[in-house]
């Protein structure tokens, strides 16, 4: 037994050592990878993510046990959401809208588990830049121009999230099972998730975003290599208020779908540099009268800076 204790001891030290300091995090979401540009068309998120000592005040609140190590996030959060521009406008469909927010998010990390706490400050309308955005991004990919004129005015959007993801043991398949499970609670929408990853050649704590619903670390390993992920999750909505629209807007209201579901795949390299990792998620059908479901592509950069 004190043979097993000091070995994770030293694997615990090892990993806190392999650590960087900081990483500079991107993540790019765009369904331009099958050249629909409709629904969630855009998001962008760029963080610097810092390790914590855990003497801080904010490494100590609601700490997880057995905690190895712990990062820090402060980034900037950009989603865009709009009609689809080829389609009849006379069927249903939801408004334009976008999301600018402050994020800031803590990780804590154990061998077999990584919890996420968040909170997300900013404002949902015209000031998010949406509208810029999109433009900016059809220069480079020319796609139907939306209408952003009746977009709903400027709202705080402001929510806390959390996301706990467990390694599950198992030997029946290759590679590694992960259980996700969490919730967002703020003043535009809220919900509740759960979901199963399998991951091969990659610890817990390199879990998807997509997967997760949550800021996630893409942390730097010592040995480099190719590592894979595929998985689903759902989540439940108690509100969804991107939804709403402008008193003069003609066009209905649609209902969101309370549950909607995601499957996702991908594939990445991670090196002592930082990680690079390329995936592929479809949601189904997010509000009544969506013609399909939804696909887009997701892609994270992590490079390591001292």
């Amino acid at each position: 037994m004190r043979r097993l204790a000091l070995a994770a001891a030293i694997l615990a030290g090892s990993a806190a050592a392999a650590e960087p300091p900081v990483l500079w995090h991107t993540q790019v979401d765009n369904d331009f990878f099958f050249h629909t540009d409709r629904w969630y068309s855009s998001g962008v998120r760029i963080a610097r993510s810092v390790r914590l000592q855990g003497d801080e005040w904010h490494a100590q609140a609601l700490r997880a046990a057995a905690v190895q190590a712990q990062r820090f996030d402060v980034g900037v959060v950009q989603e865009v959401y709009t009609a689809d521009g080829r389609a009849d406008a006379s069927r249903p469909d939801r408004p334009n809208a976008a999301r600018l927010q402050l994020s800031l998010a803590r990780h804590d990390i154990a061998a077999d588990r990584l919890v996420t706490l968040a909170c997300d400050a900013g404002v949902s309308g015209p000031s998010a830049l949406g509208e810029q955005a999109q433009d900016f991004f059809h220069r480079l990919f020319p796609a139907p121009k939306t209408d952003w004129s009746r977009q709903v005015g400027d709202r705080a959007d402001v929510q806390a999230l959390g996301t706990w993801s467990q390694r599950v043991s198992g030997d029946a398949l290759p590679g590694t099972l992960v259980l996700h499970a969490g919730g967002v609670a703020g003043t535009l929408t809220a919900f509740g998730h759960a979901g199963i990853e399998w991951r091969w050649r990659a610890p817990s704590a390199l879990a998807s975003p997509l997967l997760r619903h949550a800021p996630t670390p893409a942390l730097a390993r010592e040995d480099p290599g190719l590592s894979a992920f595929a998985g689903a999750s759902v989540r439940v909505f108690g509100r969804q208020r991107l939804y709403e629209r402008r008193d003069d807007d003609p066009q209905p209201v649609v209902a969101f779908e309370r549950q909607v579901y995601r499957v996702a795949a991908g594939i990445g390299w991670s090196a002592a540099w930082g990680a690079l990792t390329l995936g592929l998620a479809q949601d189904s059908r997010e509000f009544e009268g969506q013609r399909a479901p939804h696909r887009f592509g997701s892609l994270t950069l992590a490079i390591a800076l001292d």
